[in-house]
C-alpha cells in the first residue's frame, strides 16, 4: 500500500532535524506500543507554546476519543521532550494550573516531560482515567516544539483561524522566517499564510467572533472587513453579516459600500433585500414549468448568467423529464 503523503514542506527536515520521525508518530494507524516507555500521566505537562488555545472538556470529539481510549487503550503514543532541572522549575506554575495541586513542591517532583505533539490524546487519556501513557521521547528546542505543534494541528485541522494566524506570526517574529519559508514548512501556499496573518489586523471583538461564530462568520467574511479602515464600522459590519447571514460575496459587497461612505446599516439593509425579479424572468420560469410539468427554479443575473433547477419527486417524474428533454436515439 502506498505511504500517505504528509503534506509537509520538502525542507522540513532541513529546518528541524528528525521532524519527520516526530510527525510519523502522529499518523492515524494502529502501532504496537509494547516497545515504548510508559510514563505517569502526571509527569507530563502541555506545551505552553501550543498554537491551539481552546480546549473544551465537553468537546464531542474529545469525549469520543476518551471513550475509544477506555475501550482500546491509547494506541498512538504522545511525543514528548524531557525537561531538565531549570525547565522543571519554570514549569511548576503551569503544572499547578493543570493538576490543581496546592503544593508546588509536589508538582516539581513529578513533572519530567513536556508535550511536543498529542495534547488531545493526553487530555482524553486523563479523562479516561489512565495513570500511565506510552511516549516517544525527542530532544528538541522550545522553538522547534512550537513549529512541530503547529504542523500537527494544521495537518489535523485542529486550529481555528486566529490560532493558526498567531502561530504563523510567532514563526515569523520569533524564528525570523519569511512568509514564504513558513508556507513551505507547513505545506501551504504563500497566499494562504499571508491571508491568515491579515486576520490579526482586525479588532479583538471581530477576532473573537471569528472563533465563536464558526457557522455564520468565517475567515472569508473576516477578510472582507480588512479593507474597512474604521474599527467601529468593522465591528458593525460584522454584526450585520451575522444577523443577516450574509455570504462571503455579500460581505465583500457590504465592505465595498462602506468604503464608498455608505452607512453600515443602510448598506446591509440593501444587501438583505431579495433581488427583484423581472416579469420576463417570471414568465419564462412559468413556461418551463408548464412544458416540463415539474417544479422549476430559474435564476439569472443582469449579465445573463444563472441557473435552471428542475425538481422531481419520484422515478416516474424523472423518466418523464428524460423523455421530454432527450430525443430518442436512432438505431
Amino acid at each position: 500500500m502506498a505511504k500517505p503523503k504528509s503534506g509537509l514542506g520538502r525542507g522540513l527536515n532541513a529546518l528541524l532535524p528528525g521532524a519527520s520521525d516526530v510527525m510519523s508518530a502522529q499518523q492515524p494507524v494502529n502501532v504496537s506500543t509494547d516497545s515504548l516507555p510508559f510514563v505517569p500521566i502526571e509527569s507530563i505537562i502541555p506545551n505552553p507554546r501550543q498554537p491551539r488555545r481552546i480546549f473544551r472538556e465537553d468537546d464531542p470529539k474529545l469525549l469520543e476519543l476518551r471513550d475509544s481510549i477506555k475501550e482500546h487503550g491509547l494506541i498512538q503514543p504522545i511525543v514528548v521532550t524531557r525537561l531538565d532541572g531549570a525547565d522543571k522549575a519554570q514549569s511548576t506554575q503551569t503544572a499547578n494550573d493543570w493538576f490543581g495541586s496546592p503544593e508546588p513542591s509536589a508538582v516539581v517532583e513529578v513533572v519530567q516531560f513536556q508535550i511536543i505533539a498529542g495534547e488531545r490524546r493526553w487530555r482524553a487519556s486523563r479523562l479516561a482515567g489512565l495513570t500511565k501513557v506510552p511516549v516517544v521521547i525527542k530532544d528538541v528546542t522550545p522553538l522547534q516544539m512550537l513549529e512541530l505543534a503547529l504542523i500537527e494541528n494544521i495537518q489535523r485541522a485542529d486550529l481555528n483561524p486566529i490560532e493558526e494566524a498567531l502561530a504563523y506570526q510567532a514563526l515569523v517574529q520569533e524564528f525570523g522566517l519569511t512568509q514564504e519559508m513558513v508556507a513551505t514548512q507547513v505545506g501551504k501556499d504563500r497566499a494562504t499564510v499571508t491571508n491568515s496573518l491579515r486576520l490579526l489586523q482586525l479588532p479583538v471583538r471581530v477576532r473573537d467572533m471569528l472563533v465563536s461564530q464558526v457557522d455564520n462568520f468565517t475567515a472569508g467574511h473576516a477578510r472582507a472587513l480588512i479593507s474597512i479602515t474604521n474599527e467601529d464600522d468593522q465591528v458593525k459590519a460584522m454584526e450585520q453579516i451575522i444577523a443577516l447571514r450574509l455570504n462571503v460575496r455579500q460581505a465583500e459587497e457590504l465592505a465595498a459600500r462602506i468604503k464608498g461612505s455608505e452607512n453600515v446599516e443602510a448598506a446591509a439593509a440593501q444587501l438583505s433585500q431579495p433581488p427583484v425579479r423581472s416579469p420576463e424572468l417570471s414568465s419564462l420560469e412559468s413556461h418551463f414549468r408548464d412544458a416540463l410539468m415539474v417544479k422549476v427554479d430559474l435564476k439569472c443575473n443582469p449579465k445573463g448568467k444563472g441557473t435552471l433547477v428542475l425538481h422531481f419527486n419520484n422515478q416516474d417524474e424523472l423518466d418523464g423529464l428524460y423523455n421530454r428533454l432527450v430525443p430518442p436515439r436512432e438505431d
